[in-house]
């Protein structure tokens, strides 16, 4: 028994520390996005479309390296990621070293975004692998460390792009995704520490047998979900790439915009610790259904806010928004799906956030440019809201299913 719990916290600490790890270099690449693309001579509209072909790339990275994870047993999942994050690695450095122009820059950029977001679903798939064999592994507070991690990186860094020039964010990355390379290969190769075959828990052999079309069309819960999630990311676009534009548009600068992202990542630390312990009372489609409402309400009050005061207690709502959504989807996911499909159920759900983040960042591009950010955060809250609508949709599926069984 001993063993098994010095075991568990040994898998749950080095899990923590890949989370931690990805989600720092996350932030030095992706969360000043708007920022860094500005200082490179981005319009809004440029920014827009550079991250939606970054989503692009995203998906097709996705689509090919979860179908590759779930049908090679014979390659752990943890030296995918390493390879995957050595890649977008070389990108930034090339971003530091090369006088690029504005083209060059957002295809460089858009390339090794997309390699790095690639690790997002491998990164849950990783930790679900254990989850699969009967270890009883917590997900939710080493996720929870890694958005606390985020969140005081992100205020720190705000404040320090005050004073800096955007220019080190890339260095930065370099420095974060090496140390991370090096926290994914010290995780513990499954088979060592699990009974069960490998062909039954990895990356399963007969996963070939069905296609991605073949899984859509025979899950309606899991497309439900999917289609949800997707309008999510629709909506919380301005929540996202543009926060610096709201935060701009209510006279706030950069220490306003860490800030935001230190309240709003912070919170979501408490939600992850107790999102195991709520998923073993709840099911995971009560907990989803209570996220989207959360985050419909969410850009409601960031849509009516005329103070720097009311977006702080609305990203105090992250606490029920990606809180519970984070570890709840990946369980849900996980859960929907057979075996030799649950790799790239992860990925569908990563896939699903950056097909809305496409739709968003390309509409609130133009719609920024255009009509100006409040008109953009009023869409959003109804964008929430039917997505709201549609898990509601997709948890009455799901309970049919589960009285069939």
């Amino acid at each position: 028994m001993k063993k098994s719990k010095k075991l568990l916290f040994r898998i749950e600490l080095n899990y923590a520390f890949v989370q931690s790890g990805f989600w720092l270099a996350h932030l030095a690449l992706q969360g000043f996005s708007a920022v860094f693309l500005a200082y490179k001579g981005f319009s809004n509209t440029q920014i827009g479309v550079t991250n939606s072909v970054m989503s692009v790339l995203s998906i097709c990275f996705q689509l090919v390296v979860s179908s590759f994870s779930d049908y090679r047993s014979d390659i752990p999942i943890k030296k995918i990621m390493a390879s995957l994050m050595l890649c977008s690695m070389i990108a930034s450095a090339m971003l530091i070293k090369l006088p690029l122009s504005i083209l060059l820059v957002a295809i460089v950029y858009t390339i090794g975004g997309g390699i790095h977001n690639t690790n997002s679903a491998l990164i849950n798939a990783q930790i679900m692998q254990y989850v699969n064999v009967g270890l009883d592994v917590n997900y939710g507070w080493p996720r929870g460390v890694g958005s606390m991690a985020y969140a005081i990186a992100a205020f720190i860094l705000g404040t320090q792009l005050d004073k800096h020039s955007p220019s080190i964010l890339m260095p930065l990355y370099i420095l974060l995704i090496l140390l991370t390379i090096i926290a994914c290969l010290l995780m513990p190769n499954v088979s060592s520490v699990a009974s069960k075959s490998a062909a039954l828990y990895v990356q399963e052999k007969n996963s070939g047998r069905t296609t991605y079309l073949q899984i859509l069309k025979g899950n309606r819960t899991l497309f439900c979900f999917l289609f949800a999630s997707v309008l999510l990311y629709v909506g919380q676009t301005p929540n996202m790439l543009f926060l610096v534009k709201v935060v701009n548009s209510l006279g706030g600068g950069s220490k306003e915009l860490g800030i935001c992202m230190l309240i709003q990542s912070g919170v979501e630390m408490p939600a992850m610790f107790v999102a195991p312990a709520l998923l073993k009372k709840y099911k995971a489609r009560r907990l989803l259904l209570l996220s989207f409402i959360a985050y419909a309400v969410k850009m409601l009050i960031i849509a009516m806010s005329n103070s720097m005061s009311t977006i702080y207690i609305a990203m105090f709502l992250s606490l029920l928004c990606y809180g519970l959504y984070g570890v709840s989807a990946s369980y849900f996911a996980n859960d929907i799906v057979a075996q030799g499909e649950k790799v790239r159920a992860q990925g569908l759900v990563s896939l699903a956030s950056y097909l809305g983040a496409i739709i968003g960042n390309l509409i609130a591009g133009v719609l920024i440019d255009g009509i100006g950010i409040n008109a953009l955060l009023h869409v959003s809250w109804v964008v929430l809201t039917f997505a709201a609508a549609i898990m509601f949709i997709c948890a009455r599926l799901d309970k049919k299913t589960a009285l069939k069984l």
